[in-house]
């Protein structure tokens, strides 16, 4: 779980400043405001771990990674280079993990990590990302690399490791074939955590795959569902095969049928089957309960983009962590708020994080209900607003109480609506007194 980021000097952000993250956190802004920003710094650092290349420390990314950046001059803000890039985030781990040292004098120590917070600093030297700094901190515990060496101003130890080292990753993660020191294994401890909380991140990006008239499986059980959602079926089949099921009111249930359960009160479906065609499969779907059975090809649009949503929310397992970018495109406004109660379904039952990038009202609105009816506490939810201004972005904290009410609403936060219906009514008595007379 991740509790705050923060960054600067990366894309439109000259500095975010702390950004609070909540179990359900929810992003909302004009288009090209830095919201979709804030989510991948979270995405960077994750290709990053799953980046195989030495050679570099931050993987900016390609056509195949969850974001394709392009280089350092790029994604620096204002594309000022010589400049820095700084992230920092805290994290929960959702299993705490021993970290273990023996300094020069004393006894050796052991201490549980659940938590800690990270900060580095990046920068670009002959046309090459470089680590400058890194800190890692977990309540007493300090581990910091700077200017190729590690210290840490402990009360367990103290002093500088005069062997230089090279990292290979921007969260500390040793190059191959050196020395290894106390100092450096306490740093590898850290970004071992680093790796385990990413490993816990998934996502799923704007827009979804085409449905299939046929899927083939290979019997591959996949770890998330891809950038696209395109591996949604595979993890159906996968789930069916190993029988897993999920939490709901006290009861175990297939993921198969919460999911039919779903698209029944969002009135998308009446059911949802997975049947085997030869050596493929496909999806068929029953509009109402005594229409026929048409593949999910032959459906509205709407419901094969918001398939992997579903798929995703409880295929994924207890406490990760979703970053989800416009979850309800294509959807009806109805089923956008009921999008919501999905949400808050999945936080208090699944202990999952939610982070959601979205435009819509009325995902917002049903969120305000249903933190009115104590559905979701709002010390839960973080809301926020992003602007842009002049190619700078800033971002707004939402005070919202216990009663689902925003205290400080921006400005025409989705457009000017109630405006537009209140000059409508005007305009509507002014033709009226005309027309009588």
């Amino acid at each position: 779980m991740i509790t705050h980021i923060r960054m600067r000097n990366f894309k439109s952000w000259e500095d975010s400043k702390k950004v609070e993250i909540a179990p359900l956190t929810g992003f909302f802004g004009t288009n090209s405001s830095g919201k979709s920003s804030l989510l991948q710094m979270l995405l960077l650092l994750k290709q990053t771990v799953e980046h195989s290349d030495s050679e570099e420390v931050i993987f900016f990314g390609d056509e195949n990674s969850l974001v394709s950046l392009g280089n350092f001059r790029e994604v620096v803000h204002r594309h000022q280079v010589p400049s820095r890039l700084v992230f920092e985030f805290a994290g929960k781990l959702t299993h705490p993990r021993l970290i273990y040292n023996i300094p020069e004098d004393g006894s050796p120590w052991e201490q549980m990590i659940d938590q800690f917070i990270f900060d580095s600093v990046i920068w670009s030297e002959q046309q090459k990302s470089v680590v400058e700094r890194l800190e890692y901190r977990s309540g007493r515990e300090i581990v910091i690399y700077e200017k190729g060496s590690v210290f840490f101003p402990s009360p367990y130890e103290q002093g500088r490791d005069q062997r230089k080292i090279e990292l290979s990753t921007c969260y500390g993660k040793i190059l191959s074939g050196q020395t290894i020191s106390r100092s450096t294994k306490l740093l590898s401890q850290f970004a071992s955590a680093f790796e385990e909380l990413f490993s816990h991140v998934y996502y799923l990006g704007p827009t979804r795959v085409h449905p299939q008239r046929l899927y083939h499986w290979e019997g591959d059980h996949p770890e998330d569902l891809g950038r696209w959602g395109s591996k949604a079926i595979d993890a159906l089949l996968s789930a069916r095969v190993d029988k897993r099921t999920i939490q709901h009111k006290e009861k175990e249930i297939p993921i198969e049928d919460r999911i039919s359960e779903w698209l029944r009160e969002m009135d998308l479906a009446y059911s949802f089957l997975l049947e085997r065609d030869g050596k493929d499969y496909d999806v068929r779907i029953q509009k109402r309960e005594y229409g026929p059975k048409v593949t999910l090809a032959d459906m509205g649009y709407g419901l094969s983009q918001f398939l992997p949503v579903l798929v995703l929310c409880y295929y994924v397992p207890v406490g990760s962590t979703l970053i989800l970018e416009q979850p309800g495109i294509h959807l009806h406004p109805k089923v956008q708020s009921q999008l919501a109660d999905l949400l808050i379904e999945v936080v208090t039952e699944r202990k999952l994080q939610v982070l959601v990038e979205s435009h819509s009202e009325h995902l917002l609105t049903r969120l305000q209900l249903r933190i009115a009816e104590g559905k979701i506490p709002a010390s839960d939810t973080a809301l926020y607003f992003c602007e842009n201004d002049n190619g700078v972005s800033t971002i707004k904290s939402l005070d919202v109480d216990e009663l689902g009410n925003i205290k400080n609403w921006p400005k025409n936060f989705f457009g000017n609506v109630r405006g537009d219906l209140v000059k409508m009514t005007r305009e509507q008595m002014k033709r009226q007194k005309k027309a009588e007379g």
